[in-house]
């Protein structure tokens, strides 16, 4: 049954004070506040209504499906748990106020899912939000997975470097003698070829599992011209022809590419300090913790790791306010059809 479909609510008072199991940027928590505040004589479902029409999460109009000449859809007050629908004045067609938006046929409050999304962008354990919002976890789940696959969507569209751009690269767990010190018992199940754009702050990564066994790169020649032409075509793939690719001692040697020891000859103390060890610093903290995905050597182990890596990486690009960009590319991918 559909949320729009029971006349329970599950709406919080909104004079009630809000917290939360995780912790919230404050500009994250500005805007999810803005969308729930009840400061008019309207029902706070209705006042979010229309605040999510206005922000483009929620369409402007919508058509009749009966598509009569007469047909006319407008937005009216119903007994729902969004307290208002779609009717059609013609032919008294009812359609739910989600028709056209992310929020469609998930069986919890349009609140419920502003909630889950917040909790998503802090990067939040989903059954800890779950049971603090009151969603039940297949519902919760089926939010947490539409948002990760908006993430690696919008991930691929974007290529590191460009012109007057240097992009490192470095092999994970190869590399971790040097730039860091592995201190869990965890084994390594997965090598990963982590690539670093220096133009931006913070950081943008791309982190890719390569395939095959890492034990076996140890031993085999012909596995090493494996990995070399993986790498090349990640390189071909994830970054921009003008970008200065630059190759950690651990990274195969690829042609066009420079080195790492080339590159530090034209870098004071603490640029080189940097390139070395800083800019790798969060990589390697995607890279450690995801081991504790990893259930052996298999297909869907590397499937599971890539997944994370990709949505983990996405989500550091943004510092507070990521809420708010992913709330504007779920309307780029679900309503912006509908308000044209």
């Amino acid at each position: 049954m559909e949320a729009d479909s029971t006349t329970v609510s599950n709406y919080e008072d909104s004079k009630a004070a809000v917290s939360f199991p995780f912790s919230v940027c404050p500009g994250n928590f500005s805007l999810y506040k803005e969308f729930i505040s009840n400061n008019s004589q309207k029902s706070v479902e209705c006042q979010i209504v229309e605040r999510l029409q206005k922000f483009g999460l929620l369409p402007i109009m919508v058509k009749c499906p009966i598509s009569k000449p007469d047909c006319r859809v407008v937005c009216k007050q119903a007994r729902v748990i969004d307290r208002v629908q779609w009717i059609c004045e013609s032919c008294g067609k009812r359609q739910p106020i989600r028709t056209g938006s992310f929020f469609f046929k998930l069986q919890c409050s349009i609140q419920q899912v502003l909630q889950m999304t917040l909790a998503w962008c802090e990067d939040a354990d989903m059954t800890v939000a779950a049971q603090h919002f009151d969603i039940k976890p297949r519902v919760a789940s089926s939010i947490y997975d539409r948002l990760d696959e908006l993430a690696i969507k919008e991930l691929s569209k974007y290529k590191l470097g460009g012109e007057n751009s240097v992009v490192l690269a470095e092999m994970y767990p190869d590399c971790l003698n040097r730039l860091s010190p592995d201190t869990t018992e965890q084994p390594h199940v997965h090598r990963i070829l982590m690539l670093a754009d220096t133009k931006h702050i913070p950081t943008y990564y791309r982190l890719h599992v390569v395939k095959g066994d890492l034990k076996k790169f140890e031993h085999d020649s012909a596995e090493d011209e494996i990995l070399k032409s993986e790498v090349e075509m990640v390189l071909a793939n994830a970054t921009e022809p003008q970008s200065m690719i630059v190759l950690g001692n651990n990274v195969p040697s690829i042609e066009g590419c420079t080195s790492f020891q080339h590159l530090v000859q034209h870098c004071d103390v603490d640029m080189q300090r940097f390139l070395s060890s800083r800019v790798w610093r969060q990589a390697l903290a995607l890279c450690s913790a995801s081991r504790d995905l990893c259930v052996g050597m298999s297909a869907v182990c590397a499937v599971t790791v890539q997944r994370y890596l990709d949505i983990a990486s996405f989500r550091l690009r943004y510092g507070d306010g990521f809420y708010g960009h992913m709330l504007r590319i779920v309307c780029r991918e679900f309503t912006d059809g509908y308000n044209e």
